[in-house]
């Protein structure tokens, strides 16, 4: 994928200094970000960089795309080792780590993870069962989220604010008028009633739950059941791939095991909301 001639699109208001740029259709669904006290041309650079990055992600995260990597993987793995390049090859072994530091509850084949076989000798990755595909889902929207923190930061932007699909969240520095970013969490069920209001500062928050139209997409990977009841979960740390991490893993631990993956983890705050 080349980078030049990127055609980025964005806004910026003169007045405030702030920049907006919106993407639809990535990963499924939308990515919104505010650039604050930024000149036009850095700001218009900046999401030049984000949208490049956007866009490759999308393409190796994507299952449905037959040329992607993890297509690949999905179609030869079952049949034959597959050599996977550096970025995809880090990208399983931190999934295997999360596995494990769950208790087996993150899981990308909603499967059985431990039938993904990682040869350490050539990067290479096999399915020792038959019908194991991977799907990225919600870490590839919090591993995308991190790779644009770290660009964030490269560029030396104090605040800032991103937004992927109204469930993962990034803030940077503060709101211009005030000492944070604040998110409204809404009842999905009744959206007249706020159930929440979170403050980010240098902070990532991810939100996971059941909605009226989409439930019963998290599901217990080892015995295979899915969350059908009014609740959601949102989980506040410094990492956005952690937060998307434990947010979908809390739907579905129960009490003594939230505790225990608790202690794996630095998170900052959790609330889980019944609805």
């Amino acid at each position: 994928m080349q980078k030049i001639g990127i055609d980025t699109g964005g806004t910026y208001y003169e007045e405030s200094n702030m920049f907006h740029g919106s993407m639809k259709g990535i990963m499924g669904t939308k990515f919104d970000i505010l650039i604050i006290n930024q000149n036009r041309l850095k700001s218009q650079e900046l999401w030049g960089d984000i949208v490049f990055e956007l866009r490759r992600l999308d393409q190796l995260f994507n299952r449905f795309d037959t040329t992607s990597e993890t297509s690949k993987i999905n179609k030869e793995a079952a049949l034959t080792p597959v050599q996977v390049n550096p970025e995809i090859w880090s990208v399983l072994k931190n999934c295997q780590m999360y596995h494990i530091r769950t208790l087996g509850l993150f899981d990308i084949t909603l499967d059985n993870f431990s039938k993904v076989v990682l040869n350490e000798n050539n990067h290479t990755v096999s399915f020792s069962k038959k019908d194991i595909s991977l799907d990225f889902g919600g870490y590839a929207k919090g591993y995308t989220l991190l790779k644009i923190k770290d660009i964030i930061h490269q560029a030396e932007v104090k605040d800032c604010f991103a937004d992927f699909g109204n469930s993962s969240i990034l803030g940077i520095g503060h709101h211009p008028y005030g000492d944070a970013w604040k998110v409204n969490f809404e009842n999905p069920y009744n959206h007249s009633i706020v159930l929440d209001e979170i403050s980010l500062k240098d902070m990532a928050l991810s939100v996971s739950g059941n909605t009226p139209s989409y439930t019963g997409h998290i599901v217990r990977p080892d015995a295979r059941e899915p969350v059908n009841g009014r609740k959601a979960i949102s989980v506040m740390t410094e990492n956005p791939l952690e937060a998307e991490v434990l947010s979908t893993v809390f739907m579905i631990a129960s009490e003594a095991e939230k505790k225990q993956i608790s202690e794996n983890f630095a998170i900052q705050r959790i609330v889980e909301y019944n609805l």
